[in-house]
């Protein structure tokens, strides 16, 4: 019985954790106008320059017409260029403008505020056991999420 509170404990402490992450990059980067997995996105077409819609929903785990919309709004708001496929119509390929590279560093700083917060008073080496474990149960739930759908 014990066990079982303690995975329901991990479960609903993690969901909170990305429910204050979420408010903390909303307040703080509020003036750009964009919203949760929005700065995600930059980050993920910066790393992967031409990634396309899908795969950046596969990548970050977001369904792929908010991907799209947000993909929309984007490009409307100044940050990215959608090109479409040039052997298939339907895909999108995304690039960073150069206002969307001028938020990067914004975004970078925040994301790493935020990090120094949820970490403080742990070590190095706690650090480093959280995200092997986190990795771990990551790597389990998609597992599991792709067994699912077969």
């Amino acid at each position: 019985m014990a066990k079982m509170e303690q995975l329901r404990n991990i479960s609903n402490r993690i969901d909170i954790l990305e429910r204050c992450r979420r408010r903390y990059l909303n307040k703080h980067l509020s003036s750009t106008g964009l919203k949760g997995h929005q700065f995600l996105m930059l980050l993920m077409i910066l790393h992967e320059p031409g990634i396309s819609q899908e795969e950046l929903s596969r990548r970050i785990d977001i369904d792929k017409t908010r991907i799209a919309r947000s993909s929309i709004f984007l490009e409307e708001s100044g940050y990215i260029e959608r090109r479409r496929d040039t052997a298939d119509r339907r895909k999108y390929h995304l690039y960073l403008t150069a206002k969307g590279e001028e938020l990067i560093p914004v975004i970078r700083s925040t994301t790493a505020d935020f990090g120094r917060i949820i970490t403080a008073g742990m070590s190095d080496e706690q650090i480093g056991v959280l995200e092997e474990m986190i990795a771990v149960m990551l790597t389990n739930a998609r597992n599991n999420d792709e067994q699912e759908r077969i």
